[in-house]
């Protein structure tokens, strides 16, 4: 899966197993914010879309994704190298999935994501909000 969005970001996929992503992506200048560390937007765009690539391993082949609620715990500053995200399928349950991410830099845990995504057919879409609210 291989969208414009996450080429304009500069992140790779690498395989991962079913209900399960890793993502991963070289800290480059545009990245990093005015203090000299990386952005934690940018963070949190490589642990989203982790956490929904994570889901979308799971779906059948007419369903879809999107994030309904997003959280993430920063927990060290990012200045250079590599970030791997891993993002995995915690429970799904009907339209809901819930999720998780775990970045970290060389072997070191740098930000840890949480998430809830609705899952539903794009004939459908119109109801998505009338499902995940009940």
């Amino acid at each position: 899966m291989k969208a414009p969005f996450m080429q304009h970001v500069g992140l790779r996929t690498v395989a991962g197993p079913r209900e399960a992503s890793e993502l991963r992506m070289r800290v480059e200048a545009h990245h990093l914010n005015t203090n000299g560390v990386v952005h934690g937007g940018a963070l949190f765009t490589l642990a989203d879309t982790a956490m929904g690539m994570a889901v979308h391993t799971a779906l059948a082949p007419h369903e879809r994704c999107a994030t309904v609620d997003a959280r993430i715990g920063y927990l060290l500053p990012v200045r250079e190298g590599e970030v791997v995200c891993v993002g995995r399928l915690v429970h799904r349950e009907g339209p809901v999935a819930h999720v998780e991410a775990v970045l970290s830099v060389d072997g070191r845990e740098v930000a840890r994501a949480t998430g809830v995504f609705a899952v539903f057919s794009p004939e459908h879409a119109g109801s998505l909000k009338a499902k995940v609210d009940s």
